[in-house]
């Protein structure tokens, strides 16, 4: 237990290893690389340095100060699932890395990857409402009852609540920000509504956080002590954090969303203009008398 605040320097400074994430994360970005390498088209840079934040935040966030001091301050445990359920995915999903594994990979893979994408089981997964019903039931489940409390007292669960919390942002965001082929891609407006829906969501735990008298969790009653502050006090900071820093992520995520809609419909309409063209230049060779 630390006695010192979380400052910059002491959430920075403050590394674990962890071979298993450490050799998941190289492997993921040496395959992705070996993607770009194979891939049968330029691929944007821009794709890469998106996926690559995408890991680096996964380490930070597990590997640094900031899981240290999750288990001491509930302020400190909202940053750390905020990065972890909705900044990690989404940079992650922006790499679109179904969409390379596509174009890198030879007919036999590509003819697998497509299969598996049409699967039932992938189809039902990548809903946006199985995706938001599951990130609601692990925002409220993991801060509205006495999971967390369990957590922050045993390894095996709290390892489990991280793996939650990862993994449906990275189902209820992928097909919101749509950068990989997925089968009934929603429309923006829907796309919209959803993560407008999913802010609703965060608001309930984050305004139990800012008006509950009492602390919800035990267990940070000891290290708030020791770092000379209120439990209540931070978890009423944790609230705000949850209600202002959630909110804004998932703005963020709707004007991404709002732009590449408009992008895209800018495009449809430049090859639509570019079809009707090249049909009014053909019917206007078509009528030029023979021999002229």
């Amino acid at each position: 237990m630390s006695a010192q605040p979380p400052t910059l320097a002491h959430l920075l400074g403050a590394w674990t290893v962890d071979p298993v994430l450490l050799g998941v994360c190289a492997a993921a970005a040496a395959l992705y690389v070996w993607g770009m390498v194979r891939s049968r088209r330029r691929w944007p840079a821009w794709r890469l340095a998106s996926f690559t934040c995408g890991l680096l935040v996964l380490a930070l966030v597990l590997l640094s100060g900031i899981d240290r001091y999750a288990e001491e301050l509930l302020s400190m445990h909202v940053v750390e699932h905020l990065l972890l359920i909705l900044a990690a995915p989404a940079l992650i999903l922006w790499g679109a890395p179904v969409r390379l594994a596509l174009s890198a990979c030879p007919p036999a893979g590509r003819h697998a990857i497509a299969g598996l994408l049409r699967g039932r089981a992938v189809r039902l997964l990548i809903r946006p409402a199985g995706g938001f019903a599951l990130f609601t039931l692990v925002v409220l489940g993991t801060h509205m009852t006495g999971v967390h409390e369990a957590a922050l007292r045993n390894q095996t669960i709290h390892a489990c609540e991280h793996a939650a919390c990862f993994w449906s942002g990275m189902l209820f965001l992928a097909p919101l920000l749509a950068a990989d082929p997925i089968p009934h891609e929603p429309s923006a407006i829907a796309r919209f509504s959803w993560l407008m829906a999913a802010m609703v969501v965060m608001s309930l735990p984050a305004g139990v956080f800012l008006f509950d008298a009492h602390v919800r969790y035990p267990f940070y009653l000891a290290p708030a002590r020791v770092l000379h502050t209120s439990a209540l006090a931070d978890q009423r900071s944790a609230g705000m954090l949850m209600l202002v820093g959630g909110g804004l992520a998932m703005g963020a995520l709707a004007i991404v969303v709002a732009m590449g809609a408009m992008i895209a419909e800018e495009r449809r309409q430049q090859r639509r203009d570019a079809h009707l063209h090249g049909n009014g230049a053909a019917a206007h060779r078509a009528r030029e008398p023979a021999g002229i």
